[in-house]
């Protein structure tokens, strides 16, 4: 039998908070370097030449891209930072889904009282959908928001039709 297999990914937009804190990070390792050069105070340069390398290390972390990775039911969402560095942030079992709605719906409304993970670009524009779910091994119900692709939703929507939605303007 064949496996229903589908991935997708989008990049993550880059918010006022990272660049306030990119922004920051320049200015206080340029401000470590001066203080330490005007003072002569050696142990300045020293932090300074920690906080060149912290920042180094830190900086591909703001590049973030989303990927779902869906397989017979089950839904990974994986992180990717730096374009290198993967990471399963959630894996799901849609068994245990209330709801797969668009965010909008009236079907996800009932449940926007619940904590929410944000797995998608942030962009204003973006068509991202709903999965009310219980996480294995955690008590409490969370909405999850991501943004699949069509292929995705239509492999999601054959597996468990009673549990998904499909926005009126993407079936085909």
């Amino acid at each position: 039998m064949e496996q229903a297999y589908a991935e997708y990914s989008v990049k993550q937009k880059t918010t006022g908070k990272d660049i306030a804190l990119k922004i920051m990070m320049i200015f206080g390792v340029v401000l470590l370097f001066l203080v330490g050069f005007l003072t002569k105070f050696q142990l300045l340069f020293l932090v300074a030449a920690v906080a060149v390398f912290a920042m180094v290390w830190f900086w591909p972390r703001f590049h973030v891209i989303w990927e779902y990775v869906y397989c017979d039911g089950q839904l990974d969402f994986d992180m990717i930072q730096g374009e290198d560095k993967r990471k399963t942030v959630l894996r799901i079992d849609l068994e245990n889904a209330d709801v797969i709605a668009p965010m909008d719906s009236e079907r996800i409304a009932g449940y926007r009282h619940l904590r929410t993970k944000k797995f998608y670009s942030l962009q204003p524009d973006a068509k991202t959908y709903g999965i009310a779910v219980r996480v294995e091994g955690k008590e409490e119900k969370i909405l999850l928001e991501f943004e699949p692709n069509q292929k995705m939703l239509d492999l999601i929507y054959t597996k468990f039709p009673k549990k998904t939605e499909i926005s009126k303007n993407e079936e085909q």
